[in-house]
């Protein structure tokens, strides 16, 4: 299946390809998706998981042409 990733930034895009799409197995996770970009698992706890614009947990299951985007918790004061 194929499932579009926007990757945090410093994460390996090398699964990509040009328009952010990868080839993923059937009943993967975001967090297999986290395994792909090579994002610690430090770095992962820091991020909000968006798939198709809405918020999303590690253990979601993805659907072929999902949309999955990560996010920077951001604090201020």
């Amino acid at each position: 299946m194929k499932v579009k990733i926007f990757p945090p930034r410093g994460c390996d895009r090398s699964a990509l390809d040009e328009r952010y799409w990868a080839d993923l197995p059937e009943g993967s996770t975001v967090s297999d998706v986290l395994r792909i970009i090579k994002c610690s698992p430090v770095r992962a706890k820091l991020l909000l998981v968006s798939v198709n614009g809405e918020h999303s947990k590690l253990d979601h299951v993805l659907r072929d042409g999902d949309v999955v985007g990560f996010f920077s918790l951001v604090s201020g004061g």
